[in-house]
């Protein structure tokens, strides 16, 4: 009987050992259930926070005024005369924009100068020849978040109507045109995130004094009206600009003098300019001037101002002819006192209208008008010609232009216009011309004194153009 107690016993405390062992093996088993459960419960917690972050807008950081609403950025203005009407350019890389422009002319005078000079002008002043009239490479430098500047290189026969005949380069050495002609733009400044934006420049910048600008290809008409012919097309040393508004735009000027690279005096010129633009289809601008220019007269003081109203009254619909119809007029009245000589006042007016048929076809009529009592302004004969015009007296020149514009591409111009000017004096080329028997310069004493240049009251003259602009 003891035996069997015995053995009972013992399957007993086997049957016990065997419920301890297997209560371990389940709770083993719950707690790595339970340690599956906490890393499933991570990886969801994870999963919704990662969610819920990217249902959550990130607020960029705020951008500055100038960024958020640039000057003249709110409306295309690229209809206005004087402003390019391309697209934006398609060599831009980074904070760099590049630019290549070239601009190819054949014209013809009707006096048929024998010297094949076109006098006075400052585009397209060869007759009878296939020419260059203008070609850059340029390159701007923006976005940097501070530093600005642009560098333009030039070549063509603009470069010698114009800067070619800055004679302040005469005023000392290590001032040469042979240095700066070739130079159209050159600036470099900082850009303030202050108002809408501001820009102070030192160098080589653009004029708008006469409306025109410098590129024919920006202009309603190839050739300049006398208004901007007689004013600057660039100046030489310091530029702020001063975003005030959306619409509104302030520019002072220090620069060295009237379209030159130098000055004749020890005094500064300057002054400002202001363009104001409240709708897509007006722009009102107001620019004074004031200098001492004359050489050789230091109680000399040149005030000038210029106005331009442009406004396009017409803007049809998608696919309607034309496409629009616009108008600039501007009106220039200024004065030069002189210690030595007659003061005298100068002042004039230019009208031009412009048709866009559609994109690619486009016709500009413009009619222009000045009047210089001293011939303060008037363009002189060309930089070392022995020769002087037969009068000083006042000067009233007009004139009437009609352009006929093809674009086939808005990267390529073409260009057929006609154009006529007068004068109350003979002030343009004739047959004769202007130049000497003995071409330039003139190796001939005699033959030199003996030649009187061959000028004409009225000039007409046909030009056809193809510009290449990038």
């Amino acid at each position: 009987m003891s035996c069997v107690l015995v053995t009972q016993l013992r399957i007993a405390r086997a049957d016990d050992a065997g419920a301890a062992t297997k209560d371990d093996h389940q709770e083993a088993q719950l707690e790595v259930l339970q340690a599956r459960v906490d890393k499933l419960e991570q990886v969801a917690a994870a999963q919704q926070a990662a969610a819920a972050a990217a249902a959550t807008p990130v607020v960029p950081a705020p951008q500055t005024l100038d960024l958020r609403e640039p000057t003249f950025g709110e409306f295309d203005f690229s209809w206005m005369n004087g402003n390019n009407p391309q697209p934006s350019s398609l060599l831009q890389t980074g904070p760099v924009t590049f630019s290549l422009y070239i601009d190819t002319y054949a014209g013809w005078q009707f006096h048929e100068p024998i010297d094949h000079t076109v006098f006075p002008t400052t585009t397209a002043p060869r007759h009878n020849e296939l020419s260059l009239n203008l070609a850059h490479l340029g390159v701007d430098v923006t976005g940097l978040d501070g530093p600005i500047g642009r560098l333009y290189i030039q070549y063509g026969s603009t470069v010698e109507t114009i800067a070619g005949q800055d004679t302040t380069t005469t005023r000392g050495y290590y001032l040469t045109n042979r240095l700066l002609q070739n130079v159209q733009q050159a600036a470099a400044g900082w850009h303030f995130h202050q108002l809408h934006g501001i820009n102070a420049e030192f160098g080589i910048f653009p004029s708008y004094v006469g409306l025109e600008s410098y590129l024919p290809e920006e202009n309603w008409a190839y050739n300049h009206a006398f208004m901007s012919d007689f004013t600057p097309y660039y100046f030489f040393g310091f530029r702020g600009q001063f975003m005030l508004t959306r619409r509104m735009k302030l520019e002072l000027w220090v620069v060295n003098g009237w379209q030159t690279f130098g000055q004749w005096h020890e005094s500064r010129a300057g002054g400002y300019l202001w363009n104001w633009r409240p709708r897509e289809w007006l722009s009102v601008v107001n620019s004074v001037y004031a200098g001492r220019e004359a050489q050789g007269d230091p109680d000399s003081l040149r005030i000038y101002t210029d106005n331009n109203l442009q406004v396009r009254y017409y803007k049809g619909e998608t696919g309607t002819v034309p496409r629009s119809m616009a108008v600039s007029i501007v009106a220039d009245v200024g004065h030069e006192h002189r210690g030595n000589a007659p003061s005298g006042w100068m002042g004039g007016v230019s009208l031009a209208h412009h048709i866009e048929w559609n994109t690619k076809w486009k016709t500009g009529v413009r009619v222009d008008f000045f009047d210089d009592q001293t011939q303060a302004l008037s363009i002189k004969f060309p930089v070392g010609s022995p020769y002087v015009l037969p009068t000083t007296g006042r000067l009233v020149v007009g004139g009437a232009s009609l352009t006929m514009d093809y674009s086939p591409s808005p990267w390529l111009l073409t260009r057929l216009e006609y154009s006529h000017r007068a004068a109350n004096q003979p002030y343009f080329s004739g047959h004769g011309g202007i130049t000497g028997p003995n071409g330039v310069p003139p190796v001939d004493a005699a033959a030199q004194a003996a030649f009187t240049p061959d000028l004409e009251r009225s000039d007409d003259r046909v030009t056809a153009n193809l510009t290449l602009r990038l």
